[in-house]
Formats: structure tokens, sequence, C-alpha cells
């Protein structure tokens, strides 16, 4: 490697270069010692002075990264302070990707716990709700998750609201329950469950293809369960026996 690093070192301290970066047609001047910070990095080897394989220079000797500037500022802010703050405009997705790139183990860490404490809207049908990232991603694979995973700040589905705010509390705290004074169509439930990708049904003792009565609409005088059908999802088949159907075997 070119040890004069972009800012002309003669003494040999070459973790004091000044280094200019062109990332995505952007430059950026840091110094050596903040990119080989994290040392057992891809981005710490890259700059390392006895590295075989330094970046690409542009005609100015400016260091050439193929990489995203927005994105790329945030990385190197945590090479600087070993801190992160994930700007509202940068999908959390997006800046753990280029962390992946790089290397930077406990970056990705990071930017898990903050993606998952971090507030997220989401409007559905008109109606606007908050929560955390952590609580729409219950069910990692689920279509809500991936929204929940791409977002930079709110989310609109077109879904009933009122159904949602069920299938939400579900996510919450796990509760099969339609409350009291809850004017929702039962059938709506379902839907937006299957539209999210959620599962709200319990598998049943007699195998996955059948779901046990789990729900329960307090909205009447006496409480009754809700079978599948009822919650809209047609495809699914309820047992027929309450021995196999009983929230507790």
């Amino acid at each position: 490697m070119d040890t004069d690093g972009g800012g002309g070192n003669t003494n040999g301290n070459f973790s004091s270069d000044v280094i200019t970066l062109n990332v995505g047609g952007k430059l950026f001047t840091t110094t050596r010692m903040t990119l080989t910070s994290v040392p057992e990095s891809v981005i710490g080897r890259m700059f390392d002075p006895a590295s075989p394989f330094p970046p690409a220079r542009t005609i100015d000797g400016a260091y050439f990264v193929d990489s995203n500037p927005t994105v790329f500022s945030v990385i190197l802010d945590y090479l600087r302070y070993k801190t992160i703050i994930i700007p509202p405009d940068i999908p959390p997705g997006a800046l753990q990707e280029q962390a992946r790139y790089f290397g930077l183990d406990g970056l990705i860490e990071e930017i898990e716990t903050k993606k998952l404490a971090c507030r997220v809207r989401v409007n559905a049908g008109g109606t606007v709700f908050e929560t955390s990232r952590e609580t729409l991603m219950k069910q990692p694979n689920s279509y809500l998750a991936q929204l929940a995973e791409a977002s930079t700040s709110e989310i609109f589905i077109d879904v009933c609201p009122k159904a949602f705010e069920i299938v939400l509390n579900f996510l919450r705290c796990g509760a099969r329950k339609i409350s009291p004074n809850t004017n929702v169509c039962t059938e709506s439930i379902g839907h937006t469950a299957e539209v999210l990708g959620i599962n709200i049904c319990m598998e049943s003792k007699k195998g996955k293809e059948y779901c046990k009565i789990s729900w329960i609409d307090d909205r009447r005088d006496k409480s009754r369960f809700c079978n599948c059908k009822m919650l809209g999802l047609r495809n699914h088949r309820n047992v027929s026996s309450a021995d196999d159907w009983l929230v507790n075997d």
C-alpha cells in the first residue's frame, strides 16, 4: 500500500495519516486510525498499511469505496465514536447490510438492538398506530416483519384498522381475545392476519393441519369460542373433539 495515505506521511506513523475517501462519488476525510479502529474487520484490513489489497485510487488520489455514501457516513461515525445514531431516512436493514459487507460484527449487533427498539408508526386503513419494530417482527417470516425491516418510520397497510388493532395486541402479548365493545367484523380479523402473514392460530395436538379453537369473543353477555371459519380463515381446519382442541394440552 502507498503509505502516504493521501496525507503525505513522512515519519512512518501511519495511524495519523489523513485519508480522503471517494464513496459513491462523495468525498470524506478521515484518518487511517479511524478506518483501522476495528482491525479484524474488512475495512480495517483494507486500510492496514501492511495490506496487499488496498482500495483503488481515483485520479486525484482519493481511495475509492463503492458504497452508498449516505449509509457510509453512519458507519464512519461508528468507527470514530463506537456508537451509532440511525437517521430516520436510513432503513436499518440497509445499514446492517453495509456493516456486514465491511465485516463490522459489533455494529451489526448494535443495529439489531436499536432496530428492534425503534418506534414505528403503522397506518392501517387510515388509523395510525405506534408500536415497536420488535413487536412487528415477532413472527420474522411474516409479510409484516418484512415491511418493518424495510421501513424507516411509517408503514401503510390497507386493512381494517379495528381488526389490525386486535392482531397488534396479539403480537404484543399473545392475547387471542376480542374485547367487549369492540365493533369489528369477526372475519376481518382472520383476513387481516392472512394479508400480513401472521399466524394467529394455535396448533392442536392432532397435528399442524388442525387448529385449536383458542380465540374468545367477549362482546356478548356470555363469552364464546371462535373457530377458524368464524375468524375468516376458511382454509383452516379445527379438530372436532374437545379433547383435541383444549388450550392446555
